[in-house]
């Protein structure tokens, strides 16, 4: 996991998911740049986080993972639920910074960018 520091350094700009209710969760941006507004639900699978993001039940919601590290397979055209993601957002704890499938074509960083689709 990066310190603080090696995000500042990374260029990972800091990014905040606000609830209607006023609370404010803020964290380090990764994938797409902006702004997105979504339900926000959560997914307890620990495994096939690119299933989600592609699953169009998802359509509209910013996802919520509650595995402590995400995206160390990266993604693949092969595990995909459709033919495009249908998150309005991606919320993990920790965004693997190693891709370690030989599956993997892309990381979930450059997945999510290429899509518009913003993680926190």
């Amino acid at each position: 996991m990066l310190t603080l520091s090696q995000m500042i350094r990374s260029g990972r700009p800091p990014a905040h998911l606000a609830l209607a209710d006023g609370t404010v969760f803020s964290g380090w941006g990764f994938g797409a740049e902006g702004v997105s507004v979504g339900e926000v639900v959560f997914n307890t699978c620990l495994a096939g986080y690119q299933e989600v993001l592609t699953d169009p039940s998802y359509h509209r919601q910013i996802v919520v993972m509650t595995a402590p590290q995400i995206g160390n397979t990266g993604t693949n055209p092969e595990d995909s639920e459709s033919d495009k993601p249908w998150v309005a957002g991606f919320v993990v704890k920790e965004n693997s910074m190693v891709t370690s499938s030989w599956r993997a074509r892309e990381d979930l960083d450059t997945f999510l960018d290429r899509q518009g689709i913003i993680g926190i």
